[in-house]
């Protein structure tokens, strides 16, 4: 039988438990907050680049080849940080 107390044990479990939560929210997506939204595009840059909304610049998919001013996109936000511009909807 161990030394610790029952009331150390339920502690260490405790802090076991906080730890996997953690881990568990660092991959799923409703806890991280990712989510998909709408922008437009208001300068496209060098480099993959694009400004949207008129306040940040975001990376975009490598298959969005021909962004324009005005195009209506879906951006995407990863929830650790990261944000790219998936590509442009359909008008028709």
């Amino acid at each position: 039988m161990s030394d610790k107390s029952l009331h150390a044990h339920a502690r260490e479990y405790a802090q076991y438990q906080a730890e996997e939560a953690v881990r568990a929210g660092e991959n799923t997506p409703s806890v991280r907050g990712s989510r998909l939204m709408l922008a437009t595009v208001t300068n496209v840059l060098t480099g993959g680049l694009l400004e949207v909304d008129g306040d940040m610049e975001v990376r975009r998919l490598a298959s969005y080849t021909t962004p324009a001013d005005g195009d209506l996109v879906v951006l995407a936000d990863f929830g650790n940080g990261n944000w790219a511009v998936l590509g442009k909807l359909a008008t028709t």
